[in-house]
């Protein structure tokens, strides 16, 4: 999606892992090697740490600096018909940033002197972060799907205004959004009994309920300024920019269209150098193996499709001291699908080790969210929980890390073979040899093969 940073290098930079958080540079293939990229990585904890909170400090400061703090009060004054209001500056002690700066994005309390408080909502900027078209793509699909939740009975932050960052007439020198700041705590499962864990479940339950009760007709996303019409995927892995144009991919018809087409633009981009570099014949070989079970694992009929929230792992729910939820937030790249898909079980529910493990089996959290489906009369939702593990082994082994979690990787693609009782009990080595052969007449194999990828 980048061009190399290195001067006169015109090579695609490599997607993720040459992304640079400590240097800010977009390295190609070439050029995140360490013979010249030097910055420390994971495996050198002791330099690695220092330097990244470095460069973290920096782009908060940077971000800080862009503010007009008077500019976003007036905005939100004006929205609010002449409340008086105060943005209240980002914390630069890190001590309490962790209250208002996340991953990908940093808040900003505006408090108005009648008591309400919004939250404006930023992208940060680095080198993980995608172009800035890609980035307001995105940004404009997150503001679609939190006016399409204001008809749901599901606790969302509402949306009460918006800028990017190019807009005329935006003074406030980066892109936001005023939202709702909602009461509660990030869920941690940890600090719960027995029984607030299943209260909390039943809830997740009665929130998958209520999202099946309004399908769209087509996999993708939201959009601006259309947010009732289903356009293409907002998630960076399914864009790109070619010529400084936006490429998207969907809206889709199938989840076999869209996982075909899907696993088809990961193999270009491993022909291509931006993804996988570091063990191009493996990812190829996994993805080109995840390419024919498409038909297998998944239905070419057309189906009703529901919400999803892309990033489903607990700390995007909000809870208070009684276990109640109270939110639901960080809707980027949410997309619609079928319930296969969409309904299936949330992340905040697996046993984290078994699945990485690839077992198949229910953990306690999502049995009891099968049970509470069906004490609500809704078996077929608990159907697609119980008989999900499949979907679910096959969506973690699509574009997997493994870079950092190799083990992981093999754990959930093992736990797929064996749903789908192909290749089953064989170990790396024995499937790696197997499947070269399976493919030795694929060109992309050919290609890979050709540069001596199979030593990388």
């Amino acid at each position: 999606m980048w061009i190399c940073s290195v001067e006169c290098c015109q090579n695609a930079s490599v997607r993720v892992t040459g992304d640079c958080f400590i240097c800010g540079r977009h390295l190609c293939y070439k050029h995140v090697a360490p013979t010249f990229h030097t910055c420390p990585d994971l495996d050198d904890e002791k330099d690695y740490y220092p330097a990244y909170m470095q460069a973290d400090q920096k782009e908060i400061e940077m971000i800080s600096k862009k503010i007009n703090y008077a500019a976003l009060e007036s905005h939100a004054r004006d929205l609010r018909l002449g409340i008086s209001c105060h943005a209240i500056t980002l914390p630069l002690d890190r001590k309490t940033q962790y209250e208002v700066i996340g991953g990908m994005n940093v808040h900003i309390k505006v408090q108005f002197e009648d008591g309400v408080t919004w939250l404006a909502r930023i992208r940060r900027t680095n080198a993980t972060s995608p172009p800035p078209v890609v980035r307001d793509y995105i940004f404009r699909s997150e503001i679609a799907t939190l006016r399409f939740l204001e008809k749901l009975n599901i606790p969302s932050p509402r949306i009460h205004g918006y800028a990017l960052e190019g807009d005329v007439g935006n003074e406030v020198g980066v892109g936001y959004m005023f939202i709702e700041e909602l009461p509660g705590t990030p869920l941690c499962w940890g600090d719960l009994t027995h029984g607030q864990t299943r209260k909390i479940v039943a809830q997740m339950a009665d929130m998958a309920i209520e999202v099946s009760k309004h399908p769209m007709d087509s996999i993708g996303a939201l959009h601006l300024p259309s947010p009732g019409t289903i356009g293409p995927i907002a998630r960076e892995e399914l864009c790109d920019l070619v010529n400084g144009n936006l490429r998207t991919l969907g809206p889709f018809t199938s989840m076999q269209d869209y996982w075909a087409t899907y696993l088809q633009s990961i193999l270009a981009q491993i022909l291509d150098r931006q993804l996988y570099t570091l063990h191009p014949i493996d990812a190829y070989l996994i993805h080109r193996f995840l390419l024919d079970l498409v038909p297998q694992v998944w239905t070419a009929e057309k189906e009703p499709c529901y919400l999803k929230h892309a990033d489903d792992k607990g700390s995007h729910i909000l809870i208070d001291a009684s276990a109640n939820i109270t939110g639901i937030i960080d809707w980027e790249w949410a997309l619609f699908a079928p319930a296969s898909f969409a309904l299936n079980s949330p992340k905040a529910l697996f046993h984290i080790q078994d699945f990485f493990a690839g077992e198949t089996a229910l953990s306690s959290s999502e049995s009891y969210f099968v049970e509470c489906l069906e004490g609500e009369g809704r078996a077929d939702l608990a159907k697609v929980v119980r008989e999900g593990k499949q979907s679910l082994f096959f969506d973690f082994c699509c574009a997997f890390d493994g870079r950092t979690d190799w083990e992981g990787w093999m754990g959930v693609f093992k736990g797929l073979r064996k749903c789908v009782g192909v290749d089953d009990g064989l170990n790396w080595d024995e499937w790696k040899q197997i499947t070269l052969k399976r493919y030795e007449n694929d060109d992309g194999v050919k290609q890979l093969l050709a540069r001596g990828a199979l030593t990388d």
